[in-house]
């Protein structure tokens, strides 16, 4: 099955956001078009990379990473697939062998060229160690055809691994930096912006003038300067201090009236409970029950956001395909009384006590203090501890947490990943163990084919089947990313899965 996508597609698709305004979820205003392709764009951003090292890199660094490094399968950010450094891929008829050809004429930031053999180099490191390695358990063998055509053979059907080779894990490293001992502070990709300095509470990028599509970057540079709040950070943008800032949906209104744009549009990204299972009481079902039924969803949603993260009893929000349709009443899953009960069955009248950990910024704060006093509803004895970024992710990554409150890419970098990572015996972020039969079997049948409509029935099961179970992460509400721009800043897109472009921002001075 040949699978190509055109260009002019993809610009037909991009022109189109750019009219969608800003308030529909494309791009800002684009003014009288005239910009500064020197000018350099100053965005506040909650905390510091974890590394450029893509092994090493957490759910949330793809907005670092996108700015150095592109992946094999490009992604828009609207979600919709494209040619990336491989311009054309096919799949054999059984799903079990992907052949990719790569784009000529693509240089690295160290000057050395981009061939199959860096390709190869890059998915064999990632799938021996590391955070991309769970999303390449499937892939058998890498082999270069030639100089610009790879190969991969893998172990059953995998359909999906188009979606994965859009993400960090179709990433390609230059040979070299990848099998130097300092990637994690000095990478070598192929993006439209080198690092150019790395300093606490501050990261530096400059336009790679070697860039294969240098003409598309609209912008000089990129500085990203650290601001731990939201409050802080738009701040930052209203004085001039910052060009643009992801804000929280309650603070559109104040953004809109310091004369701010605003882009804001849905995303793949939930705010969830993530339960260890096993620890405190919450290996055993009828207790995670208990909790999913005892959150409120819609007052959090409307005192936290405003009503702009909808309320969500499943990891995926309507429009995403994934999303089971039944589950959608959240109404139905906010039942103090069945919580109660559920907690009486699991021998537990009295309720237990458990502590709730989360980042310093307010969103995460105020949810926990919300979460804290419904679930004291039901008896429940809830603490809440606050951690830094990065100790919040050594510490999820080990397991070493009771609870957590997350922003869960759930479509990142395909839908299955989330299944993989949360609901499997050995995922990534399933440290108790949390198996239902049945899962392993229906994740295979969805990952084997590349349609949508073919995997939807296996995923959705799934799904409802992980519900019905008591789901080791309760969602809360799905996302809808906000962000906004002082005057005179224009062409920024919602990244719907977690894409970012910075190249098509314009800045007029």
């Amino acid at each position: 099955m040949r699978q190509r996508i055109l260009r002019a597609i993809a610009l037909a698709a991009t022109a189109a956001l750019a009219l969608a305004g800003c308030g529909g979820g494309g791009t800002a205003a684009t003014g009288d078009g005239s910009f500064d392709p020197n000018a350099v764009f100053r965005y506040a951003v909650p905390g510091m990379p974890t590394s450029f090292d893509p092994r090493l890199s957490a759910p949330l660094d793809p907005v670092f990473l996108d700015v150095v490094y592109e992946s094999l399968i490009g992604r828009t950010p609207a979600g919709e697939l494209q040619p990336g450094l491989a311009t054309e891929w096919e799949f054999t008829e059984d799903h079990k062998s992907l052949t990719l050809t790569l784009r000529e004429g693509v240089t690295f930031h160290n000057g050395a060229p981009f061939d199959s053999a860096a390709v190869v180099a890059s998915l064999d490191a990632f799938r021996a160690k590391g955070a991309q390695a769970t999303s390449l358990t499937k892939v058998d063998r890498v082999e270069a055809l030639g100089e610009y055509e790879v190969r991969i053979d893998f172990s059953e059907p995998s359909g999906h691994i188009l979606d994965v080779l859009s993400g960090e894990a179709g990433i390609v490293v230059e040979p070299t930096a990848l099998a130097g001992t300092d990637l994690s502070t000095k990478p070598v990709g192929t993006g439209p912006f080198a690092l150019t300095d790395l300093r606490q509470g501050k990261i530096t990028f400059t336009k790679f003038d070697k860039y294969w599509n240098a003409d598309k970057t609209t912008i000089g540079g990129i500085e990203m300067t650290v601001f731990n709040d939201e409050p802080t950070r738009l701040r930052s943008v209203v004085s001039g201090e910052m060009d643009g800032t992801t804000i929280a949906a309650g603070q559109v209104e104040e953004a809109e009236a310091n004369n701010l744009s605003i882009v804001k549009g849905p995303s793949s990204t939930v705010f969830a409970l993530l339960l260890n299972t096993a620890r405190s009481e919450f290996g055993d079902p009828l207790v995670r029950r208990a909790l999913t039924y005892a959150i409120d969803r819609e007052a959090i949603s409307e005192s936290l956001f405003d009503g702009d993260c909808t309320p969500t009893a499943q990891p995926f929000s309507t429009g995403f395909w994934p999303n089971v349709p039944d589950l959608d009443d959240v109404s139905e899953y906010h039942d103090v009384a069945k919580a109660r009960q559920f907690l009486a069955d699991a021998g537990l009248p009295n309720g237990f006590s458990f502590e709730i950990v989360h980042l310093p910024n307010t969103s995460f704060a105020d949810m926990g203090q919300i979460l804290q006093a419904q679930f004291t509803e039901i008896g429940v004895d809830t603490g809440l501890r606050t951690l830094e970024f990065t100790q919040m992710i050594q510490d999820t990554r080990r397991g070493d947490f009771t609870a957590t409150i997350q922003r869960v890419q759930v479509t990142r970098p395909d839908p299955s990943q989330f299944i993989a990572d949360y609901y499997l015996p050995g995922g990534a972020y399933n440290p108790g163990g949390f198996a239902i039969d049945g899962v392993a079997d229906l994740l295979a049948r969805s990952r084997a084919s590349s349609d949508e409509n073919e995997r939807q029935g296996p995923t959705r099961r799934i799904i409802t089947d992980v519900f019905d179970a008591g789901p080791p992460v309760i969602p809360i509400c799905g996302v809808h990313w906000a962000a906004a721009f002082r005057p005179g800043v224009t062409g920024f897109q919602v990244p719907k899965l977690g894409d970012y472009d910075f190249a098509s921002i314009k800045i007029n001075r």
